[in-house]
Parts: structure tokens; C-alpha cells; sequence
């Protein structure tokens, strides 16, 4: 259970400072109606103890972290049983897909070219799926990696600290780099943004590929989640936790955790580290997650490759007068004839032939109405209800269900591949 907020002045410190204390909490307070109350007692909320931390050694092989991680995911999960054991671990687990049509290695005894994937804040592995097999299909061998605080309960993320994700993504790239004569690196959301600070340092990794980076957040509030988590343990409402692909409650520490992991790359670029490598990135300008604004803003001014490429999906169909370095290309995101208003941050890695998130997945993203049941059943069971990102303009003009899926993915990976020909030159 979280502390209380005290609004006793303790000893005789003088009204005007009194006051000033009291203001400071009061401000505290108000910051804290986006905020959820105390943490509740069910076991999901609650830290496994088995998964805050990264712990594998530069010695073990993938193929034994991949299984020590199924392990400590049977033991920590508590919604597994005989029916979905299998479901749930093929969606959360890292996995491995070597290259099709590639039975033998280089002569060095190295794959050609490979790409780690790192999956997003309060995600799994399986958002990167379909990614993955493109890339194989594209002769890479592929891996993935599971975040620390991932793939088990909520309450892992209590007490997560963003170094050790950046661990985890370090420990994947020594193990790709023994196999792999070329590396790429690449991911979504916060992946996309660890993927960043490590292709500042590695000068071996031959392109990033970044889904919706997290390079910048929407809600200015985040700031203040350092001190909130000290008496808040969720942001919003506690969810259900429905989707077995991902966290629907969600941490106010992981909110702060990605603050700092934006402050850290801020500051790495302050100081003068550049993004030499290829970029390839792609963004959705209403996005409500990240600041799409501010992730182009940062590879206009510290990417600087030729063969850059990004891919911005727009709902108004606005471009700035003045385009980033290397090449650009925008894509509408508002599609009337499939009621669809805009792309939202969840939906652009995944095609909309997916059995989970497509169009006629099983997973439907209603949490923005959880307290207007009226809307949250149209959302769930009305197909004709709009799709798009949950922007207080789409939910104020009519009732819209988050579109968890990209309409225009076929395109996005022609741009991806186009890309990897000008950056294997």
C-alpha cells in the first residue's frame, strides 16, 4: 500500500513556508486526478519477484535465455492455464527465425545480415511478429528480446528501472554480433527508443529501423511521475488485463522510467552524439502516445544519413514547409470509405490481417470508455463505430474504437525495403 499524502506542517517553520509546503502538495494532488488510487491487492498488481531486473550473463545462449524466460513466465503469469499456456507464450516470449532460403552461413561462419527487434513499453515480443517475418523473408536472421518488467503481471513494472532494459538490449547485440556480419537494430515505441541510444555508442550496427519511437512524450505531465509514484502505483484505471499480448494496466514508475530514457537521449545529444548510421522511421502525426513532432524534430537535427527515410502518416493531410534531411514521404491516415479517422501509436506495426489485432482480430481497444458503458459497448460490438487514434478530437466528435492495426502496412514495408537497399550500399 502507498503512503498517504500528508498535509501536516511538522514544527514551527514560519506561515510563509507553511503555505508554500501546502501549495507543493496541492499541486501534487491536482497532477494526480489523472491518477489512479492506491495499489490494489490482486496478485497481477503486485511485483512476481521474478522478472524487475536483467540478470542473464554474457555467456548464455539465446536458445537458453529464450527457455529460462518461458520458465520464469509460467511461474510468474497468473492468468496461465491448460487452455492458453501455448497462446500466451508464443505472444510474450523472445523468440529466434533464422533465414529462409539461407541453410548455409558465410564463409566466416556468420550469418550475411541480421536485425534485433525490441518491443514496446508495457508490450511483448509479439508486436514485432510480422516485422520479424518480413525480415526473414528478407534473408536476416532475426531475434527479439523481452524487457525486464515484461510478458509476466503489471506489478513487474513497479519497480523496473529503464537501465536495465538498455542491459537487456546491450546483451542482445553482443549475442546477434557473434552470429551476424551485418547488424541492423530496430523496435517500437520505447524499443524504437533504446534502439536510438545504443546506435549512438555502436558504430557496427549498420541501420536502425524505429515503429513509433519514443523519443518525446505527449503528456508534459510525466515529469512529475518521479514524485507520484512515491503514493501512486497506477496511471488511470486498473484494467482488466484482458489482452494477453500486453499490459492494459498500466505503471506510473514505467511512465517515469521512459521520461528518463528520453532525458538520457536529450542529453546524449546535447553533448554532442550524432546518428551517423541509417534511420528509418515511421510516425503517425496524431499519435496521442509519443510526440510525433518532437521524433522528427530530433532525426531532422541529429540524423544525417543520405539514405534516411521517413514515413509520416497524417490524418489532415498537413506537411511542414521545410522537409529533414534525406528523404520523406507522407501517406494519409484518414480513410472515410473505411471509417477509419486516423492512425493511432499501436497501430502501425501490425497488418490488419493479424488473428489478434486486425480487423477481424479477437482484441478490440475500448479502455478510453470504461466509464461510459453505453460507448464501451458500441466500441466493442458496433462495426460500423470509426477507428483511430483516442485524440480528444476523435472521441469528442463521435464514439471511436483505437485502430490497433496499419491499412497501409503492405506499403510501409515496400518504403522498408527500398530503405535496405540504399542502406546496404
Amino acid at each position: 500500500m502507498k503512503r498517504a499524502i500528508s498535509l501536516t506542517v511538522l514544527g514551527d517553520q514560519g506561515l510563509a513556508a507553511a503555505w508554500r509546503r501546502r501549495r507543493i502538495i496541492l499541486t501534487l494532488v491536482t497532477a494526480c486526478l489523472f491518477l489512479a488510487g492506491c495499489a490494489a491487492s490482486s496478485p497481477r498488481l503486485q511485483p512476481s519477484g521474478l522478472n524487475t531486473v536483467f540478470a542473464f550473463t554474457e555467456g548464455t545462449s539465446f536458445a537458453a535465455y529464450v527457455q529460462q524466460t518461458r520458465e520464469m513466465m509460467i511461474r510468474a503469469r497468473v492468468d496461465i492455464d491448460d487452455s492458453n499456456r501455448e497462446t500466451i507464450l508464443r505472444a510474450n516470449l523472445p523468440f529466434e527465425l533464422r533465414p529462409e532460403g539461407q541453410s548455409s552461413r558465410e564463409i566466416n561462419g556468420k550469418y550475411r545480415r541480421g536485425i534485433l527487434l525490441v518491443h514496446g513499453l508495457s508490450d511483448s515480443p509479439y508486436l514485432l511478429q510480422p516485422l520479424a517475418r518480413h525480415f526473414q523473408r528478407r534473408g536476416f536472421l532475426v531475434r527479439t528480446i523481452l524487457l525486464p518488467g515484461h510478458g509476466t503481471v503489471p506489478g513487474d513494472l513497479l519497480e523496473v528501472r529503464w537501465e536495465d532494459w538498455r542491459k537487456a538490449v546491450a546483451w542482445g547485440i553482443r549475442g546477434m554480433k557473434a552470429d551476424v556480419a551485418e547488424l541492423y537494430l530496430g523496435g517500437f515505441s520505447t524499443g524504437a527508443a533504446l534502439s536510438v541510444l545504443a546506435g549512438m555508442d555502436d558504430r557496427d550496427i549498420r541501420g536502425l529501423i524505429l515503429v513509433s519511437p519514443a523519443l518525446g512524450v505527449k503528456d508534459q505531465r510525466i515529469a512529475l511521475t518521479g514524485v507520484l509514484r512515491e503514493f501512486r502505483d497506477w496511471v488511470g484505471d486498473v484494467q482488466d488485463d484482458v489482452d494477453y499480448a500486453k499490459y492494459e494496466t498500466f505503471a506510473v514508475n514505467a511512465a517515469y522510467q521512459i521520461y528518463l530514457l528520453t532525458r538520457e537521449i536529450d542529453a546524449r545529444f546535447a553533448a554532442g552524439k550524432r546518428l551517423d548510421l541509417p534511420v528509418f522511421a515511421v510516425l503517425s502525426a496524431e499519435d496521442v502516445t509519443i510526440d510525433a513532432g518532437r521524433a522528427r524534430e530530433l532525426l531532422q537535427l541529429y540524423a544525417s544519413s543520405p539514405a534516411n527515410l521517413l514515413l509520416m502518416y497524417t490524418g489532415k493531410g498537413e506537411k511542414p514547409d521545410r522537409l529533414p534531411p534525406g528523404r520523406i514521404h507522407y501517406e494519409t491516415s484518414h480513410l472515410p470509405e473505411r471509417r477509419i479517422l486516423d492512425f493511432s501509436h499501436v497501430s502501425l506495426p501490425m497488418p490488419c490481417d493479424d488473428p489478434h489485432y486486425g480487423t477481424r482480430g479477437g482484441y478490440r481497444s475500448c479502455l478510453h470508455y470504461l466509464r461510459d458503458r453505453e460507448k464501451w459497448t458500441a466500441c466493442r460490438h458496433d462495426d460500423s463505430v470509426w477507428q483511430g487514434e483516442v485524440s480528444k478530437e476523435n472521441l469528442d466528435s463521435r464514439t471511436v474504437r483505437r485502430l490497433t492495426c496499419n491499412p497501409k502496412y503492405e506499403g510501409m514495408l515496400e518504403l522498408l525495403d527500398r530503405f535496405l537497399r540504399s542502406a546496404a550500399r
